[in-house]
């Protein structure tokens, strides 16, 4: 039996979820009001202890802002959190990730460029057999979309952990589902994963014989591909 705390949690947790996938929906657009506590404690079936508890959750994802007097109203969409997984989950969901995916690209660039040029200068024994086995099973895929997907996000994985810094690993931390998701969408498409599977080829040559601007220009060349080929997707 769950006790009282729990299923408090769990019922503000379903009630956040709710009013997530109406704001991103549209349903709840920007500018417009949430209703009164009371209102949306009969609408919702639950206390309006749960309800508070609700709305200062979406208020920290930044989905709604609390004005003193007016109400309660909902935030644009570039207030929100980008990296939020109920928000992602709910745009997932209404097939409106793509957009996001093309922003995602563009950190990664930032991001993964320089993490592959440190990783060349960095990289210890250990973690070029860990990007070997994670090349072998992107190679071993055998057109199983599901098993590349797991090698190449391994191959990315290892590369932020070659860097040996700690800072580096965290910021990949809120930024992984993000680059799973990317993976699942190019990474479905067969005709793309020799491809691919190339490029990773190229990042692995670089950092084993330690060429730092060679794994920069490889990855910049890899991530590229990808963002065209959300760009392809965007057009579809």
């Amino acid at each position: 039996m769950r006790t009282a705390p729990t299923l408090s949690r769990r019922l503000h947790h379903d009630v956040v979820e709710t009013i997530v996938g109406r704001i991103v929906s549209g349903e709840l657009p920007p500018g417009s009001f949430l209703p009164a506590e009371p209102e949306m404690s009969l609408q919702l079936g639950v206390s309006r202890t749960v309800i508070r508890e609700a709305l200062r959750v979406l208020a920290g994802k930044g989905l709604i802002e609390v004005r003193h007097g007016s109400g309660t109203h909902i935030t644009e969409a570039s207030s929100w959190d980008p990296l939020d997984a109920q928000v992602l989950a709910a745009r997932r969901e209404r097939g409106a990730m793509v957009d996001v995916l093309a922003e995602l690209v563009e950190a990664r660039r930032i991001f993964e460029c320089e993490v592959a040029a440190l990783a060349a200068k960095r990289c210890r024994r250990e973690h070029l057999e860990a990007l070997k086995a994670a090349i072998d099973r992107m190679e071993h895929a055998e057109g199983d979309s599901h098993e590349f997907m797991l090698g190449d996000a391994a191959f990315h994985r290892v590369l932020v952990e070659a860097t040996a810094n700690p800072v580096l690993r965290r910021m990949l931390e809120p930024i992984q589902e993000l680059i799973q998701f990317s993976m699942q969408m190019t990474d479905s498409l067969q005709e793309l994963l020799e491809r691919a599977l190339a490029e990773h080829k190229s990042i692995y040559r670089a950092v084993r014989r330690g060429d730092a601007e060679g794994a920069r220009r490889a990855m910049r060349r890899h991530l590229a591909h990808t963002e065209r080929d959300i760009r392809n997707l965007r057009k579809g």
